[in-house]
């Protein structure tokens, strides 16, 4: 078949260059005329600076991209001038800064085809050239997404990532969707076996790339993909995550990367949400008397011990009374004092929008909380969408019914991101966890049944509540009854219901939810 690849010149090679990160730099010590400093985003290095020729090429790569061939003749070729000190010299320092060095090849007239860049201060980069029978594929964990002027190739497992300059570069990547062996690679996209062979090594030393085994034998040669293996793929370390899992935990917490993470100091924008048109009247929900309710309140360590996700079919609907204590006592707008559950840097993105089935003091449908003035707005929402709402809690929630309340928590990402660059959605659902777990422990401390959900369904939701989800989404569930034994269907139930024997008592925590 003839390739399609963007033409390559006939008489095509590569060469290496040189050149230290941006955000590093290099001056000389004011205390030692001899000695240098290269300053990096993670340490600072003193390096004798005696020989011009280092202080030349360190100098030079501050630049950008350079030939060392350029600063010492005969520099990239291994086998000319062996024992030379100054090569050794100068090989010394680049292995002493590696951490801050860029590896770029290009074409010989100059033009850039990609670029190593170290991300983590562990970073080690040393390309081979493979053999020509070697199968290589890109990892699974291989991402390539848009840059500000090139395509981006990384990997939440390599300390480097790939910067994609030309169309040559991105369709050489596209060939290793499958297994491939070097030798085809060369001949479908028209190149020399060497630039493949040099470009191969660039990529399997950053980790993008990963070689293909047979049973019994070395690198595998190209007699079939279905018999190729790759080590990553038999890793009992990496086989229960996934690629975009891996990504978010790596690049959402500092250490193995080198993008910004939080706090950023944006605006978060922390006006209220707007509430769409009521479809009847506001509901001011009671406010309970925290005298009262710490006067009958258990100790925590008995509310800790009691806490259960209670699944049971045939729950009671809540109470005004007791939906409004709740809410109160979990969710509601201190002055000065935030909300009861934290949020990091006070953002509080989370919304709250509480569907419920219905009962004579409060009809079905989904209503919006505004946790400043403690108001259920109702909502013109689809009563399909209602139903589609319940009906999914229920079953997420292994029931065989509806819940009687499902607490659906959304998140204004714009808030967090401002304030946690980054890191913003990794801190988020650190937030819906302590929201649940503050919901958890009044519900129990009530006598109220709860239970939060693993999950739930974005679009509906979106469409249930009238908004964007690209900007305000669904990121948490949670549902609630009063139980018909025990005390939990008293307006003040206490911990009855977790005591004796009951037809229709909590069940063991099982999945989906926990």
């Amino acid at each position: 078949m003839k390739s399609s690849a963007p033409p390559a010149p006939r008489e095509t090679r590569l060469i290496e260059l040189w050149s230290l990160r941006e955000d590093t730099t290099v001056e000389t010590a004011a205390d030692d005329p001899g000695t240098g400093l290269v300053n990096t985003r993670w340490d600072e290095i003193r390096l004798p600076m005696t020989d011009p020729v280092i202080s030349r090429a360190l100098e030079r790569m501050t630049y950008g991209p350079v030939s060392l061939d350029n600063v010492l003749p005969g520099f990239s070729d291994a086998g000319s001038h062996p024992g030379d000190p100054r090569r050794a010299a100068l090989r010394a320092t680049l292995e002493s800064v590696r951490h801050a060095v860029i590896r770029t090849l290009a074409l010989s007239d100059g033009t850039a085809q990609l670029s190593v860049v170290p991300i983590v201060r562990e970073a080690r980069f040393a390309p081979r050239m493979p053999p020509v029978d070697t199968v290589h594929r890109l990892s699974r964990f291989a991402t390539l997404r848009v840059g500000a002027q090139d395509m981006i190739l990384e990997s939440p497992l390599s300390a480097h990532r790939v910067l994609l300059h030309t169309p040559q570069a991105m369709w050489l990547v596209s060939c290793y969707v499958r297994p491939t062996s070097v030798l085809d690679t060369a001949r479908l996209l028209d190149v020399p076996v060497d630039v493949v062979r040099t470009a191969v090594g660039y990529l399997e030393a950053s980790g993008m790339l990963v070689s293909g085994v047979r049973a019994g034998a070395g690198p595998a040669a190209a007699a079939g993909p279905h018999r190729v293996t790759f080590a990553e793929d038999r890793d009992p370390v990496l086989e229960h995550w996934s690629p975009r899992e891996l990504m978010l935990h790596n690049r959402s917490r500092p250490g193995l990367h080198d993008e910004p993470l939080g706090p950023g100091g944006g605006k978060t924008g922390t006006a209220a949400r707007e509430h769409p048109s009521p479809d009847g009247v506001p509901v001011a929900l009671p406010v309970p008397d925290l005298d009262l309710v710490l006067a009958r309140d258990p100790r925590l360590t008995t509310v800790l011990e009691s806490r259960r996700s209670v699944r049971t079919d045939g729950g009671l609907p809540l109470s005004v009374a007791q939906l409004g204590e709740l809410l109160y006592r979990s969710a509601r707008a201190r002055p000065a004092a935030g909300r009861p559950y934290p949020s990091a840097g006070s953002v509080y993105p989370l919304e709250l929008y509480v569907t419920v089935a219905g009962s004579a003091e409060l009809p079905r449908g989904a209503y919006h909380y505004d946790p400043d003035g403690h108001t259920l707005f109702p909502l013109r929402t689809d009563p399909a969408l209602v139903d589609a709402l319940l009906g999914e809690a229920g079953a997420n929630a292994g029931l065989s019914e509806e819940p009687p309340v499902l607490i659906s928590m959304t998140a204004r990402f714009r808030r967090m991101s401002a304030a946690f660059p980054g890191s913003a959605y990794s801190v988020l659902l650190k937030e819906v966890g302590a929201l649940q777990q503050t919901l958890y422990l009044v519900s129990t401390a009530m006598g109220i049944g709860p239970c939060a959900l693993a999950f739930g369904d974005t679009a509906t939701s979106a469409r249930a509540f009238g908004l964007d989800w690209r900007a305000e989404s669904g990121v948490g569930e949670f549902v609630l009854a009063a139980l018909p034994t025990g005390g939990a269907s008293a307006e003040h139930g206490g911990l009855g219901f977790f005591a004796g024997p009951a037809a229709r008592g909590p069940r063991p925590e099982i999945p989906p939810s926990t």
